[in-house]
């Protein structure tokens, strides 16, 4: 498989309307032409008529233009190479089915840095001995609000998705394609061009690629930080990461033999084993857990009783989606800094996420002499309970739909949290924390009062989105 990337330009109709042959003079080239999707809202622009027995395609492509016009005025910033275009060529006499090509495309332009944010859209010709896609794409997407970040002060913004490396990003993905479908390894120039001329053997980013591949493909691939460093140092590899002013600013590997030197994990592979590619990849970043792994010092202690009734604790719930529709899109774009759409770690389903908050109301301060090891571990029974009710009510209010909670979610990203449970709970004569007598209806009503709005939404859009794929 070939890969090219085409300049990139300020405007995307004269690229859509090649893409889609939507010219007078590309008539009869749509017969040779398929849609494929991306991840836009608008539908299938062609549509076909029966003329005297003769099969006639026609396209309208305004909707889609439209889309990628609308979205990219988001972005405010000052470059003119908003629209990236990107070509896959397949060899002469090879072929990939519809469900091959947009997975194909799907992890080609994932590895480029595009995400869920972005949109983009993809046809497959057929009109030439070398079957190939045509990939249209917005370089503009969402960055979230990032604590941890030295660009914090921004909040949430848009900006465009780097081009750095692009080339090699994009041999590499079309290298795992190639294995994906078997398909032939071109010799030529360009972007399938091999980097480097030496012994790959001896190329230490390359080795250090191959190795994080594995780990990441296997059973027990890390979502944390202290686990990569963990699983890293089982295959060979150390881990060290830069921080300044206590933020995690870049992250280094080294193998572990006597020629070992440190590479960035920009240079080894920008879209998987950057700091930022990891936690955007699922593996969560907790100061208090994995500071010590990563050689920042000794972690910080576990909040003690105390904090947890004035502070609460966070967890990452997720709602697994279709397609959302137009009116849940507004309100996550409304509400971004306490609930957005990620796709799963295997990128098979869409996951709306929101921070979920517990806190504690005494009826009366614990005395001063009891010690706060055992304190904490009576708060974590009642949490422990609290979680499993707090499913099973997020579980009936979005009926229908699949809950899940993530204890180990990087929870920093929303700033604010969408559900927080206030749970009443009292201090008996044998000094036991128990649960209030109505703490189950309070927690089942805060719930309703909290999410009910968001869960009718999701609710509606799931019933367009079915009715869609039956349609």
């Amino acid at each position: 498989m070939i890969s090219k990337g085409k300049k990139f330009s300020p405007t995307f109709r004269s690229r859509i309307i090649y893409e889609f042959a939507a010219r007078a003079q590309d008539f009869d080239k749509r017969k040779h032409v398929e849609f494929i999707g991306g991840n836009l809202i608008s539908k299938n622009p062609y549509y076909e008529i029966i003329d005297d027995g003769e099969r006639k395609v026609f396209v309208d492509v305004e909707p889609i233009i439209q889309e990628f016009e609308s979205y990219t005025r988001l972005y405010k910033g000052e470059s003119k190479k908003l629209c990236g275009h990107y070509i896959l060529s397949l060899s002469k006499g090879e072929g990939l089915t519809t469900a091959e090509w947009t997975e194909a495309v799907g992890k080609y332009m994932s590895d480029l840095g595009y995400d869920e944010t972005t949109k983009y859209v993809a046809v497959i010709h057929r009109d030439t001995d070398c079957e190939h896609a045509h990939i249209v794409t917005s370089r503009v997407r969402l960055v979230e609000s990032d604590p941890l970040s030295s660009r914090s002060a921004l909040g949430a913004h848009f900006e465009l998705v780097s081009d750095r490396n692009d080339r090699f990003k994009g041999m590499d993905s079309v290298r795992g394609i190639e294995k994906l479908y078997d398909l032939a390894v071109p010799h030529s120039d360009g972007w399938t061009k091999e980097p480097g001329k030496g012994d790959p053997e001896k190329d230490q980013a390359h080795i250090i690629r191959g190795i994080s591949k594995a780990i990441f493909k296997a059973g027990n691939r890390p979502v944390n930080m202290s686990q990569l460093v963990d699983r890293f140092a089982e295959r060979g590899i150390q881990i060290r990461v830069r921080d300044k002013n206590g933020e995690v600013e870049g992250i280094s590997y080294r193998l572990d033999r006597q020629d070992g030197r440190w590479i960035s994990g920009s240079s080894i592979m920008a879209t998987k084993l950057t700091f930022q590619s990891l936690l955007r990849n699922g593996v969560s970043y907790v100061a208090s857990r994995d500071n010590a792994k990563l050689g920042l010092g000794m972690p910080t202690a576990s909040p003690d009783a105390q904090s947890l009734r004035s502070d609460g604790v966070l967890y990452r719930a997720y709602v697994k989606i279709n397609k959302p529709n137009e009116r849940l899109q507004s309100y996550l774009v409304k509400n971004y800094s306490r609930t957005n759409i990620r796709l799963s770690d295997d990128r098979s389903n869409l996951l709306m996420g929101f921070n979920l908050g517990i806190s504690f109301s005494m009826r009366k301060k614990t005395k001063a002499e009891v010690e706060v090891e055992i304190e904490k571990k009576k708060i974590e029974k009642l949490i422990e309970l609290m979680l499993e009710f707090a499913k099973f009510t997020m579980d009936s209010i979005f009926h229908g739909m699949e809950v899940s909670i993530y204890r180990n979610a990087d929870i920093s990203d929303f700033p604010q949290t969408a559900l927080r449970l206030n749970v009443p709970v009292a201090l008996d004569i044998s000094n036991q924390l128990v649960l209030d007598q109505n703490w189950g209806e309070a927690v089942m009503r805060q719930t309703e009062n909290q999410l009910s709005s968001l869960a009718r939404i999701c609710r509606e859009s799931e019933k367009e989105a079915l009715l869609g794929l039956k349609a």
